[in-house]
């Protein structure tokens, strides 16, 4: 792809443009999201020469990790400062943003910028760093007194800096601007690692995950396990974008959900449980029954949710096989709608933004 010669940027891009742009941004998706074992080999010659390239002795000292989680009491361990790649990476982002300037001027760059963005950040950082590392770095604040909140800014990995190195990569492609080769060290480094954290002297690498679990709408989600998992056994539960306890996927319980605190844990809980079994179970009252009028072999069922269970009163609709009573045979999904929904009916046309039966 790099030798296909391109038309020049003149303020809007072309279909040759849009093609190479969505070429680097589904690479940089696949290598985001994959689970392959790293070439360690590979991975410690790039690391190398990126250290080369800013000007830093080649770390003598390669330590490898089998999660992000590892990382951190390795680096504890080792003593040595962190290396923060924050100065060199705003230098190398200067630097280009001259050379993209001096060759478009500032009209057409603006222009090109934009439209870069518009293309490249939903998926890039919307779904890598915004979903995936953010889940990731709230499970670490999560652990009070836990190594991650002294060294993950020193961090560095594939979802954090995905979209920036795509961008410029697209930019000095449309540009017609030679390559330049920290940007090209920095982006075999992101690929070829899960996350390495550069020492003084040394540098920690852990591989990339042995699982990443997501539902139809990109969030992580896993309804049987960890939504995100490594190999040493380090493990991220999520339920419909939400970052839940593992007893939430493993072991729901009403017990377990009447004791839980937050929420939305709490409403996840239910969800994974499965509506049927919590009404059953907690005996939630009935306040109408009717029948399905788009598949008249099932009875639409219209409980009371007390404001205790999500934090505000609500009812909740379940299509059933059976007779629409305590003890009858209920669909796992429910539908969560206001208190005021009166009736079955009411409730099976009601649509609210952003919800679904079975989510949120």
């Amino acid at each position: 792809m790099s030798g296909t010669p391109l038309p020049p940027f003149e303020g809007i891009l072309t279909s040759e443009h849009e093609t190479l742009i969505a070429g680097i941004r589904d690479q940089w998706m696949r290598d985001g999201l994959s689970t392959c074992p790293v070439d360690r080999g590979e991975a410690e010659r790039a690391v190398c020469e990126m250290y080369a390239l800013v000007g830093l002795e080649p770390p003598r000292l390669r330590v490898w990790v089998d999660s992000p989680s590892g990382c951190f009491p390795m680096v504890s361990a080792l003593g040595r400062p962190v290396v923060h790649y924050g100065h060199f990476e705003d230098q190398l982002k200067e630097c280009l943003e001259r050379r993209l300037r001096d060759r478009l001027g500032q009209r057409l760059w603006d222009r090109l910028r934009c439209q870069l963005r518009t293309r490249l950040w939903e998926q890039l950082w919307g779904q890598l760093r915004a979903q995936l590392r953010g889940q990731l770095l709230g499970h670490f604040g999560d652990r009070a007194g836990s190594e991650p909140s002294r060294y993950v800014w020193g961090a560095q990995d594939i979802w954090r800096d995905a979209y920036w190195i795509a961008f410029y990569t697209s930019a000095l492609r449309v540009a017609g601007a030679e390559p330049d080769e920290r940007l090209d060290a920095l982006a075999e480094v992101t690929r070829g690692l899960g996350w390495w954290i550069p020492l003084a002297g040394a540098v920690v690498m852990s591989g990339r995950p042995a699982a990443i679990r997501r539902d139809g709408d990109l969030r992580l989600h896993c309804e049987s396990g960890p939504a995100l998992a490594w190999p040493d056994g380090h493990a991220l539960y999520a339920w419909h974008g939400t970052r839940v306890p593992r007893w939430v996927i493993t072991a729901p319980s009403c017990e377990a959900i009447a004791a839980e605190k937050d929420v939305e844990v709490r409403r996840c809980a239910i969800e994974s449980l499965g509506w049927d079994r919590y009404v059953a179970e907690t005996g939630l009252p009935l306040v109408a029954s009717a029948e399905d009028p788009r598949d008249p072999a099932l009875t639409l069922a219209l409980y009371e949710v007390p404001e205790k269970v999500l934090g505000e009163p609500a009812r909740v609709l379940l299509r059933v096989g059976g007779p629409a009573s305590p003890g009858g045979s209920r669909g796992k999904a429910g539908l969560v709608v206001p208190v005021e929904t009166a009736t079955p009916l009411e409730a099976s046309e009601w649509d609210h933004p952003g919800r679904s039966e079975g989510q949120r």
